[in-house]
């Protein structure tokens, strides 16, 4: 199996290159089940890109560069409760202790604070008072998001998933998503409002791991997901490359 496939500039993270969430979802499009994402290059926007079958897994090209490869995974993340009452505290770039070297990008899908919802997913993270670690957002659902069954699309869940990691592990410093394990666990209709969180799992030199989890209007969990983020050169990362 082989298709075409765009990366239009809205779904950009940095200004020259797709969200990696989203790139990663479309990686695992072709996958059942959970999946494991890595990104090799920066996905060009605006452009044909070929997504194929490679064994059991998928890979995304660019010519005879390789940007992205999938595999089914088993995801054994334990995701923490969700905090009640959840109580919202300063941006995470600005918390106490963290780097403040690097600015998100504000025109990110993601969480681009100069994206207009539906247009962007408009999630802006923020500390969660009380559980060291922790960031949290809630995100407005809109028909815009929705697959044709009108649950949220699993590509916008994998977008939704991504941001906060960084947010919660990497915050303040110039870091590229490098890998994305995620498993959609129940479908989620697309009106109303979820919640998105993001907790530190650690870090090893210039590596960052994090977890996510989206819930519903309800509380319960809807996806999850593991991510590892790499500490890059600050130009690089504005750059996209």
């Amino acid at each position: 199996m082989q298709q075409t496939v765009t990366i239009a500039s809205r779904f950009k993270g940095p200004p020259t290159s797709g969200n990696g969430g989203y790139t990663c979802g479309l990686l695992a499009s072709l996958i059942d089940g959970p999946a494991e994402a890595s990104l090799k290059a920066p996905p060009p926007l605006d452009v044909d890109l070929v997504l194929s079958r490679s064994g059991d897994g998928s890979v995304l090209m660019q010519g005879d560069a390789v940007l992205g490869v999938a595999k089914p995974a088993t995801l054994d993340l334990e995701v923490p409760a969700l905090p009640t009452p959840l109580t919202l505290g300063v941006n995470p770039v600005d918390a106490p202790g963290r780097p403040k070297k690097f600015e998100p990008f504000e025109t990110c899908f993601v969480c681009g604070h100069e994206r207009t919802h539906p247009d962007g997913l408009c999630i802006h993270a923020r500390v969660v008072e009380g559980v060291p670690g922790m960031v949290a957002a809630k995100w407005l659902l809109d028909e815009n998001y929705a697959a044709a069954d009108g649950n949220v699309s699993d590509v916008m869940l994998w977008a939704a998933l991504d941001c906060p990691g960084y947010f919660a592990c990497a915050a303040g410093e110039a870091a590229l998503l490098a890998r994305l394990t995620a498993q959609i666990i129940k479908p989620l209709k697309a009106e109303g409002d979820a919640t998105v969180i993001g907790w530190d799992m650690g870090a090893s030199g210039r590596k960052r791991r994090c977890g996510t989890a989206v819930f519903d209007a309800d509380g319960t969990l809807v996806a999850k997901a593991e991510g590892l983020w790499v500490v890059v050169d600050a130009a690089r990362v504005q750059a996209g490359a």
